[in-house]
């Protein structure tokens, strides 16, 4: 072997004690899991009763409502059927009799959700990695084993095989008892988060909500909430500043024209007004759009006599002046052609018969 080799193969061997320590620990993590599985199994077994926990929670919704926490929380505390559920209702008592927030037992319920999400994590990482472990303290003694078969030490190779095989078994037990685990308590703890759920729905729904931690007197008063104070900060430098927009104005800010269509030249619509250089600037009055569409329109001035009525786009037929065309330079479009078959300049050869 060169060097690299050499080194490769002694980092391995280094890493197999390591590797045993460690699926020891995992063997001994898994089987304290089993055990908390165990007894979890013999509480639901021998203490879950839905009827009993809707008994229980409607009890303490009556006792809520007359004013006795106490014995509320009694019958709260009834319900240990499982650790998840007994956890749950230990948090939410305390906030009923500190905080009494009445958005706490939602959060609460969410919090405990992942709770469950953690518990089931310890065994979910034991399905993987205790096979790991075994792979790897398989392969890390067939070196020595392969060394000690090619030097007809069959002492080595006996010792080395039989590390091997005793790890590949130990990590494949240790990954099917936490896969075991995980999917037994996959489902039970599906179970107590809809049986926490149900306890919320019993306790606090309706259509009322519950003065939940609060006790009442003999004159039949509730105990005040708890005040909530705060500092107001008023920032004077910072104002937030809200757009204004012009309504639109009942004159058009573009002429335009219109027409009768009964043959008669059109007539343009003046602008509003126009404001002269150096004019004093007044108010625009703001009109609204739906009143000026509903008034019938105004009649439009007449042109002064001797000015020539303005290109419209509503009437079709155009009268041009002379000295108003722009292209009245460049002569027809169609030009005639000229006597005797000549053709004229720019109109191309004449069209050939056939």
């Amino acid at each position: 072997m060169n060097g690299l080799q050499q080194v490769i193969y002694d980092v391995s061997r280094v890493l197999l004690w390591p590797v045993l320590v460690a699926a020891l620990v995992c063997l001994v993590w898994v089987l304290i899991e089993s055990g908390f599985l165990l007894y979890e199994l013999y509480l639901r077994f021998r203490y879950r009763d839905l009827d009993a926990l809707e008994a229980r929670t409607l009890r303490a919704r009556r006792a809520f409502q007359d004013g006795k926490p106490r014995t509320a929380y009694r019958y709260l505390q009834e319900n240990n059927y499982s650790i998840v559920v007994a956890r749950f209702l230990f948090d939410l008592i305390r906030n009923y009799q500190t905080e009494r927030l009445a958005a706490k037992p939602l959060k609460l319920l969410q919090e405990y959700e992942f709770y469950t999400v953690k518990r089931l994590e310890r065994t979910r990482i034991l399905v993987r990695v205790g096979p790991i472990l075994g792979l790897m303290g398989t392969l890390i003694p067939l070196s020595p084993a392969l060394i000690g078969l090619a030097n007809g030490d069959t002492t080595q190779l006996a010792e080395s095989l039989t590390t091997a095989f005793s790890v590949t078994v130990l990590g494949l037990l240790i990954g099917g008892i936490a896969f075991v685990i995980s999917i037994v308590r996959d489902r039970m703890y599906s179970q107590d988060i809809s049986d926490m759920e149900y306890l919320l729905e019993l306790l606090e729904g309706g259509t009322e909500r519950l003065q939940s931690g609060r006790r009442r007197n003999k004159n039949g008063i509730w105990d005040a909430d708890p005040v909530v104070e705060y500092e107001a900060v008023e920032d004077a430098d910072k104002t937030m500043m809200m757009p204004v927009f012009l309504e639109t104005p009942r004159q058009p800010l573009v002429p335009f024209a219109s027409g009768d269509g009964g043959g008669r030249a059109p007539v343009v619509v003046a602008p509003a007004a126009v404001m002269a250089p150096g004019a004093p600037q007044t108010d625009a009055t703001t009109v609204d759009p739906l009143a000026a569409a509903a008034e019938p329109p105004a009649a439009s001035p007449t042109p002064a006599a001797g000015e020539s009525l303005p290109l419209t786009f509503d009437d079709p037929a155009t009268h041009w002046q002379r000295d108003e065309d722009p292209f009245a330079d460049l002569g027809p479009v169609d030009p005639k052609p000229p006597a005797g078959g000549a053709v004229a300049p720019g109109a191309g050869a004449p069209p050939s018969h056939r």
